[in-house]
C-alpha cells in the first residue's frame, strides 16, 4: 500500500557524487555510493529552501571543502521523488 508519493528537493553536487545528509543541525555531505551509511537525507519542501540549505546556512566555506573538496558552487538543489510504501 502506497502512503506518500511526493515531489521533494534535495542537495545533491552537480558531479551526482555526493548527497546531503543528517539532521538540521548536523549536515554532511555523504557519498552516495556510500551504502552503508544510515544517516537520513535532508529533504527541503521547495528549491529555494534547498538552495538556502548550502548556499547560508548548509556549510561554511572551509567546512565544505574539508568534506570532499567540495565549495557552495559546486552543489545545487535536485528535484527527487520520494515514494514510501508498505512491504507485504
Amino acid at each position: 500500500m502506497e502512503i506518500s508519493n511526493k515531489k521533494v528537493w534535495i542537495i545533491m553536487s552537480k558531479d551526482r557524487k555526493v548527497v546531503g545528509k543528517g539532521t538540521p543541525r548536523n549536515r554532511e555531505l555523504i557519498l552516495v555510493s556510500d551504502i552503508k551509511d544510515k544517516k537520513r537525507l535532508l529533504t527541503y519542501s521547495s528549491k529555494g529552501m534547498a538552495e538556502s540549505g548550502f548556499k547560508n546556512s548548509f556549510f561554511s566555506q572551509w567546512r565544505l571543502k574539508q568534506q570532499n573538496g567540495y565549495t557552495a558552487e559546486d552543489m545545487e538543489a535536485v528535484e527527487v521523488e520520494l515514494l514510501i510504501k508498505t512491504i507485504n
